[in-house]
């Protein structure tokens, strides 16, 4: 029995690859494209999964370095808007205090759980302290100063409190704070303002709102009991003392000695760090317990 036409003409239609295949046989810039084409896309390909692994290496591997970059950016004097380019919005902001510099608001920013940045801004926006504390020991940001003699380098976590209080300046002090046993706890040293610090304020220590790290340790558990007794001694009758770094006493130094600073602070060009009503840098009392060490930290 014979094919009729419409079986006839359906046996001879061609596939799509069929058509596809006929037609680059006959053209070869069409061949010439769709390789390239080809090309393109395996390279762009290739691109975007190099790109997206090496930002996830840097965000779980190497991420230090990328931060470390952002902090050498800041400086108090800068807008809010400088630190917020670098380190995005702030996770808190609020108005702390009146005085002649007008009201002030303290913006703490948590750019990654391995540290806080504060920072204390004017009307003008424009940030008259700031502070870095870091939470992790292997974040250790660097920070220099120049001390009238020599250029100093804080790093947290790694440099000892008193090896950036040597010699003792004449204008430098100890501001620490004890309140209950999960309330706040910071020590300080400060070098005030002066002619040789282009008049900046700057300060480093640490602060429970993160671990303590001891770089040795031979007298555990002493902070209160040095704390109990430069209270007695100076009378202070609170929870707050400030102590003349010419007054430190041999267990206060040897302390400070054995403990590496987890923060590190400056202020603008004549401004003292009384712009801070409570604690220099990000205070824990305003800080979610979720996202404070508060309970856990300090030695």
């Amino acid at each position: 029995m014979g094919e009729t036409d419409g079986e006839h003409s359906q046996g001879n239609r061609l596939t799509l690859g069929q058509r596809f295949k006929k037609l680059t046989e006959r053209s070869l810039p069409l061949v010439a494209i769709l390789y390239v084409s080809s090309a393109i896309t395996a390279v762009s390909t290739f691109v975007t999964a190099c790109v997206t692994g090496g930002h996830w290496y840097q965000q779980n591997f190497n991420w230090q370095a990328g931060e470390y970059a952002k902090l050498a950016k800041l400086h108090a004097g800068y807008t809010i808007e400088k630190f917020e380019e670098e380190l995005g919005r702030p996770s808190i902001r609020i108005t702390i205090s009146k005085t002649n510099l007008g009201n002030l608001t303290q913006n703490t920013f948590q750019p990654r759980s391995e540290y806080w940045v504060d920072a204390v801004t004017d009307p003008h926006n424009r940030v008259v302290a700031y502070a870095v504390t870091s939470c992790d020991s292997d974040f250790n940001p660097s920070f220099t100063y120049w001390d009238g003699e020599q250029r100093r380098v804080v790093s947290l976590n790694e440099t000892p409190f008193l090896s950036v209080f040597s010699p003792l300046p004449e204008t430098g002090s100890v501001k620490a704070y004890i309140s209950g046993s999960i309330g706040p706890k910071y020590y300080f040293a400060i070098r005030a303002a002066d002619s040789i610090s282009a008049n900046r304020s700057y300060a480093w220590g640490v602060t429970n709102l993160c671990p303590w790290k001891a770089v040795r340790s031979t007298h555990p558990d002493a902070w209160v009991d040095w704390f109990s007794s430069a209270a007695r001694r100076f009378e202070t009758g609170g929870y707050a003392i400030t102590v003349h770094a010419k007054e430190l006493d041999k267990l206060g130094m040897d302390l400070m000695s054995e403990y590496a600073v987890n923060t590190y602070a400056e202020t603008a060009p004549r401004v003292d760090f009384s712009v801070y009503p409570d604690q220099i840098g990000a205070n824990p009392m305003v800080i979610p317990p979720a996202l404070s060490h508060l309970p856990w930290s300090g030695p």
